[in-house]
């Protein structure tokens, strides 16, 4: 039986649902390790400490997890770490056996901080000579289609690069056609945390645009954070409490935020470059949401083919982005078609499934080759572009 380790910080529900597929799996044993507790802020969300299951090694919780958690790193047969500490994976590397590590962009501005980043991954990591050597075993999974490129300029995995995402768990609908009919006509939906790089902001901005043309809309704004009274003086100034409804509470749960989005005909994406990948694009997409997206997050290049099945506006551009939601809201017949498309990219291609089963076949073919190879065209496991 092959053994499969996927090692992360701690256990996601994005991440939880990618591997269950690959426990699904005959002839395959998987463990997935933890490095730190589970996050804070996620229970006080009301999601549950997946780190408790079963098959979760808590490598943090003594010394002999820690020493188990190494065993069955060096022993796995194929292994994908995300966000650990290099200790863990530097014995297997040396032996020359595959290793993938799973990461976003680490360039995320300002200047004088992505300055530093430079200088650590060159001088801390530049020691990993594996990631420079094109004929080693160790490539990365590009979570995001701008980590290729940053690793790229620290002169880390040249051609060693492969699309990759987080990727929570596929809903299956069995009449998308009637999901997406039944929405609430006009509704915008913007969601995730009040904070700066979100840019939550950029919706109220948006919502005044439309209020002041005369255009038919409703928004709902859901989430939690910092912001929430700065933008709930944006709204009051405005005059937009008829048309913006902001939740001002600790937050939604997943749930909730997912029948937002099944309501929602319009969801919008305003983060900058500060958004490695933005799981919540997957899911507005499988909800069959028309998506309006900023150009600097990490999964909108991987995910989104501007007019097919999304529009994307330039970073931080409130003008373009009213330009693109007004196209919507102008010809709503586009509305349904767009979201048809998402839901059909994320059903097809970007889904834990598809992912799994890419990640085995690819690590397969990795193993016997001397080279990298590349085995699709596009989508989870396909050579990663420099952007």
């Amino acid at each position: 039986m092959k053994k499969f380790v996927l090692a992360g910080t701690f256990l996601t529900h994005y991440m939880l649902s990618l591997f269950q597929k690959f426990a699904d799996m005959p002839d395959l044993d998987c463990k997935f390790i933890a490095t730190i507790p589970f996050s804070e802020t996620m229970l006080k969300w009301g999601v549950p400490d997946t780190n408790q299951l079963p098959f979760v090694v808590r490598a943090y919780e003594s010394k002999e997890s820690e020493s188990l958690a190494h065993r069955l790193i060096d022993e796995a047969d194929y292994v994908a770490a995300s966000g650990i500490p290099v200790n863990f994976i530097s014995s297997r590397l040396k032996l020359g056996r595959l290793t993938f590590m799973h990461s976003e962009r680490f360039f995320k501005g300002p200047l004088w901080k992505d300055a530093v980043r430079y200088l650590k991954y060159n001088i801390f990591h530049g020691g990993r000579s594996q990631g420079r050597d094109k004929k080693s075993k160790f490539y990365l999974l590009s979570t995001g289609a701008f980590a290729a490129w940053d690793y790229r300029i620290c002169g880390l995995f040249k051609d060693k690069a492969y699309k990759w995402g987080y990727l929570p768990e596929l809903k299956k609908y069995d009449n998308v056609y009637g999901l997406i009919s039944n929405k609430k006509k006009y509704k915008i939906l913007w969601a995730g945390r009040y904070i700066d790089w979100k840019h939550p902001e950029i919706a109220v901005m948006l919502a005044k645009n439309l209020s002041d043309m005369g255009i038919e809309f409703t928004m709902k704004i859901a989430g939690g954070g910092e912001l929430k009274d700065i933008l709930s003086g944006m709204i009051n100034a405005y005059g937009l409490n008829d048309f913006v409804d902001i939740n001002t509470s600790a937050g939604l749960t997943p749930e909730q935020i997912r029948k937002e989005m099944e309501e929602s005909q319009i969801f919008l994406f305003t983060s900058d470059r500060g958004e490695g990948w933005g799981a919540v694009l997957n899911e507005a997409m499988n909800s069959g949401c028309a998506v309006v997206a900023g150009e600097k997050i990490g999964a909108v290049p991987y995910l989104l083919k501007h007019g097919k099945n999304g529009l994307i506006f330039r970073d931080k551009d409130v003008k373009d982005l009213t330009e693109k939601v007004l196209s919507l809201l102008r010809k709503p017949e586009m509305i349904p078609v767009l979201g048809r498309n998402a839901y059909e990219t994320i059903a097809n291609e970007w889904n834990p499934e598809v992912a799994a089963k890419r990640l085995i076949k690819l690590s397969e073919a990795l193993i016997e080759s001397d080279e990298p190879v590349s085995l699709w065209k596009d989508g989870p496991g396909s050579i990663a572009p420099i952007i």
